[in-house]
């Protein structure tokens, strides 16, 4: 899995920092890949888990995704490229393991403790969102580009 970790200068990311609540765009490609833009970290402990669900299934599974991976945090705002993903529909899921445990630490009432977010960028209530709300679509020559936020109660 080829998996290509951008960084870019702070001017240039703010730039073109996308309003939250925005949904997946398309860009021009000649490759079919997905470009997550994560922003809001809110410090440079620890990593970034990245999960990339194609059914509702995986999407609420623990255990089971199309793809994931695990990036160092080198910035506050990021931008990850997933590469040769295939056509189809899909929705992410991260979370932000600031104490590198491999886990998203939850507190009273299962409030997490670390920052996490979705594509789409939907509202958070008291449950994690569903894949529905969650989804977007990949066509064969894509680059689509998935803006989240992240989220810290």
């Amino acid at each position: 899995m080829k998996i290509l970790l951008l960084l870019i200068l702070p001017l240039l990311f703010n730039s073109c920092k996308k309003e939250d609540g925005q949904e997946p765009y398309v860009e021009p490609s000649l490759t079919t890949q997905i470009l997550i833009e994560v922003y809001g970290i809110e410090n440079l402990e620890g990593d970034l888990f990245i999960a990339i669900n194609n059914s509702s299934e995986q999407f609420i599974s623990n255990t089971e995704c199309y793809r994931d991976t695990i990036i160092d945090i080198t910035s506050n705002d990021m931008i990850v490229s997933i590469e040769d993903v295939i056509s189809g529909t899909y929705a992410v899921s991260i979370f932000h393991d600031e104490n590198e445990d491999g886990e998203l630490n939850l507190g009273f009432l299962n409030i997490p403790d670390e920052g996490f977010g979705f594509s789409n960028n939907p509202a958070i209530g008291f449950s994690q969102p569903n894949f529905n709300d969650c989804e977007f679509v990949v066509e064969e020559g894509q680059s689509i580009i998935v803006p989240i936020s992240l989220v810290y109660l």
